[in-house]
């Protein structure tokens, strides 16, 4: 119950890196994490996406609350928009039915 994630479009991994190369005044170390989750967050996403799917469901009564400054402030000041976390995790879910490692039960998610 109080496992944190930080997420990321893998799209979005991929921009930063262009975005970075073609920055001249980028410099330094940069985190690319779009939002940061508790577990139970993520859990409930997926739920809501795939309600054909049994996720597991977390006792969120007594929530430990973690504050996160924008991690990648470094790399919204240079232009970069993230996807929605949503729209990723979607995807994911989406290419892991396409590749057989998900069974698609009675619905297949669309990305």
């Amino acid at each position: 119950d109080n496992f944190w994630l930080g997420c990321v479009h893998v799209k979005d991994v991929a921009r930063a890196q262009i975005l970075l190369y073609e920055t001249p005044s980028a410099s330094g170390r940069h985190l690319c994490i779009s939002r940061m989750l508790p577990f139970s967050d993520f859990a409930e996403i997926v739920a809501k996406i795939c309600p054909q799917y049994k996720v597991h469901r977390f006792n969120t009564q007594n929530p430990n609350s973690m504050h996160v400054s924008n991690p990648s402030k470094k790399l919204n000041d240079i232009g970069l928009v993230f996807s929605p976390i949503e729209q990723a995790i979607k995807e994911s879910i989406a290419s892991l039915q396409e590749k057989g490692f998900l069974d698609k039960l009675d619905k297949t998610v669309k990305p």
